[in-house]
């Protein structure tokens, strides 16, 4: 990735630019671009807080797949993989000459759905403004998956591309000493015509019939415009 950037910033704005020539070219030719890049020294317990760089980098490409040694020079690594049309994974692989093979039977991990989730909540509700832990709440009373408030906006830069693609574009901002999250629906930028994302992959698809209880919008700092779900 080093010898082909066009500068030394290491900003997100700089990162993501960078990569979005790459994800652009691959695009328009149709074609997968595996770009090779380091992992920090610092061990984390989500492998993909390893990449090198800021948030940029996985906010602009399609999927990330991160290859951790189990020891130096023992051959045998995990490699965590993780993307908008991948599954997700975590291989365990063994170095076979100038090979890595799987030693062990592939169990997919469940898909990717954060950006069907947040489409389809905005379907309806077309603004939202609140915290990320309101924002968690609405996606577990309509969809029945529960998400860390934490990972919200780490969810949201990864999904970033996606989302934009389905209409829908968001705003990390601070107000009152609190962080909140602004969500906007546009529905001539939604690449689905309207229609729900979540009913096509929703493991438990039941969920999206359910009527979820209404409750209050308010956060101690911020509201929301105080549409309640229906």
């Amino acid at each position: 990735m080093q010898k082909i950037r066009s500068g030394d910033e290491t900003s997100y704005a700089a990162d993501y630019k960078e990569l979005s020539v790459l994800k652009n070219l691959a695009d328009k030719l149709r074609i997968a671009i595996l770009l090779v890049h380091h992992t920090r020294k610092c061990r984390d317990n989500d492998p993909f807080n390893m990449i090198s760089g800021t948030t940029g980098i996985s906010g602009c490409v399609d999927g990330s797949m991160v290859m951790i040694e189990k020891q130096r020079g023992s051959g045998e690594v995990v490699l965590h993989c993780v993307g908008r049309d991948i599954e997700n994974l975590e291989l365990h692989l063994k170095r076979s000459g100038a090979h890595w093979v799987a030693d062990e039977k592939i169990i997919p991990k469940p898909r990717d759905t954060f950006s069907f989730m947040i489409h389809d909540l905005m379907l309806e509700k077309k603004y939202f403004k609140g915290s990320a832990t309101l924002l968690v709440g609405k996606l577990k009373m309509q969809f029945g998956v529960k998400i860390p408030s934490n990972k919200i906006t780490q969810n949201l830069v990864q999904h970033g591309i996606e989302l934009k693609s389905f209409g829908v574009t968001f705003e990390i901002k601070r107000s009152c000493g609190q962080r909140f999250i602004i969500l906007n629906y546009d529905r001539e930028s939604d690449s689905s015509d309207g229609r729900a994302a979540w009913v096509e992959i929703a493991v438990t698809p039941h969920l999206v019939n359910a009527l979820p209880m209404r409750f209050d919008d308010s956060d101690s700092c911020c509201e929301s415009d105080g549409t309640a779900l229906k």
